[in-house]
């Protein structure tokens, strides 16, 4: 018996709950956090000094409808305003955040904003922070929106790393999507593209209705033959805030397991290390922002919705342009001293492994003590190995890792007690506060709070 099928009888059985978003593995420690001005953070970040980081910059709109999307988005109005609110926000933190190693802007679709609003987005951050030369600046497009001059625009304002939201080029799954365009074009402006930008990054969905391994072998070999620097692999979310995960039900687990694992070993075969949970690589890309935001680096988001993480706080913003617009200071929220060493060590997770020695130097903590229990099971399960000082997830590990992380924040802070829980499961903030409740009602043995 391999070692996938002994993990599939295992998980069938005990009905676990696989989470799909990163952002799942942060709800444990919803409950720590402490509220504090953003006064507060910024007397902190004057005493610490200005460090180097990562920006991100969210730009919420989008022209199409996509059936599957997750993400904080509306339709273009009051862009300018907008983009003019997001500088004089960035001009707040100028004196407490610099240099900047990466710039990342995401969405929403970045490049629904006009010529002369991406013009003076770039020039704004480039005139506000000191940003290294060899800066990775990324942009999150799609290739509807991704037109012969926006291209050479985005090249001129420094753009040196593109990321393509294709999801797939199968002409009936896009139409599931709400994609717009078919598989030729997106080839071809994706192969336009290979030849204007350093770096090349798409986006591919797994995990549809009525996909089959076939299919996303199919998608990947396209991406393959393209030259793409870096693939993000990432299964389909199905919440009941999206068209398509109201009107379609999630495939089996094992029907996921089997195609996660086809697809890793189709790109390492092919000359693409797995970076993180979900991104692969080619060699040249780094994707330098994940790894700050993986290893709780210095992230400073600006934007509607963004969040942000500095001096041991997530900054959280409001979450649609025009409540931004109206008040742009973020929500402060301060990680407790002691739990720190348990956020870093879930989020490295993400990279698939741990380094066992780097808690005990830091924090005195030893994650083979503290997620004992959790670490046990995932090596009987076979999705976790130790490796001198080093825990290392298995291709099956990698597929579960957002659980496994968020199973090591619940034993800890939690004794192991509460039902793992999605933040994609309900369909309102108020829902969300619901959840909170039922997590302060039933996670009794906790170490922390008084």
């Amino acid at each position: 018996m391999n070692k996938i099928q002994v993990g599939r009888r295992m998980d069938k059985n005990n009905t676990r709950k696989w989470l799909k978003s990163h952002h799942d593995t942060l709800f444990p420690f919803f409950h720590y956090l402490k509220r504090e001005s953003i006064k507060w953070l910024f007397d902190r970040l004057e005493q610490k000094g200005a460090e180097k980081g990562a920006l991100y910059v969210h730009i919420p709109f989008c022209t199409g409808k996509c059936t599957f999307c997750i993400l904080t988005k509306e339709s273009p109005s009051h862009t300018t305003k907008y983009v003019n609110s997001v500088l004089e926000e960035a001009k707040e933190w100028s004196d407490y955040f610099s240099p900047v190693e990466t710039i990342y802007v995401g969405g929403g679709t970045p490049t629904s904003l006009s010529s002369e609003e991406l013009k003076l987005l770039f020039n704004g951050l480039g005139e506000t922070f000191q940003i290294e030369k060899d800066a990775e600046i990324s942009i999150e497009t799609t290739a509807s929106e991704l037109t012969e001059a926006k291209m050479n625009l985005l090249v001129e304002l420094g753009v040196n790393r593109l990321s393509v939201g294709v999801q797939t080029f199968n002409p009936g799954l896009r139409k599931v999507l709400g994609r717009r365009g078919g598989g030729k074009e997106v080839i071809k402006k994706l192969n336009r593209a290979r030849e204007v930008f350093p770096l090349l990054t798409i986006d591919i969905l797994y995990d549809l209705p009525g996909q089959g391994k076939r299919d996303v072998i199919a998608d990947l070999q396209k991406a393959v033959g393209i030259g793409i620097d870096g693939i993000s692999l990432y299964p389909l979310i199905y919440s009941p805030k999206t068209a398509i995960g109201r009107q379609f039900e999630q495939p089996p687990v094992e029907t996921a397991m089997d195609i996660f694992e086809s697809a890793k070993s189709f790109l390492e075969d092919n000359g693409y290390n797995h970076i993180n949970i979900n991104h692969f690589s080619y060699g040249r890309d780094k994707f330098r922002y994940s790894t700050y935001f993986n290893s709780l680096g210095n992230v400073l988001g600006l934007g509607a919705g963004a969040t942000g993480f500095l001096a041991d706080c997530f900054v959280k913003h409001q979450s649609t342009s025009k409540k931004y617009i109206r008040d742009r200071a973020g929500i402060v929220f301060n990680m407790p001293e002691k739990v720190v060493p348990v956020l870093w060590c879930v989020s490295q997770v993400q990279y698939g492994r741990i380094d066992i020695e780097m808690p005990k130097r830091r924090w005195d903590f030893d994650p083979l003590d503290v997620f004992a229990r959790t670490i046990n099971k995932c090596m009987d399960r076979r999705e976790m190995i130790i490796r001198g000082n080093v825990i290392e997830l298995t291709t099956e590990g990698m597929f579960w890792a957002n659980t496994i992380g968020a199973e090591m924040a619940v034993e800890y802070l939690y004794g192991g007690k509460g039902e793992l829980l999605s933040l994609e499961d309900k369909k309102s903030k108020i829902a969300k506060e619901i959840m909170l409740k039922k997590i302060r009602s039933t996670y009794r043995d906790y170490r922390f709070l008084s």
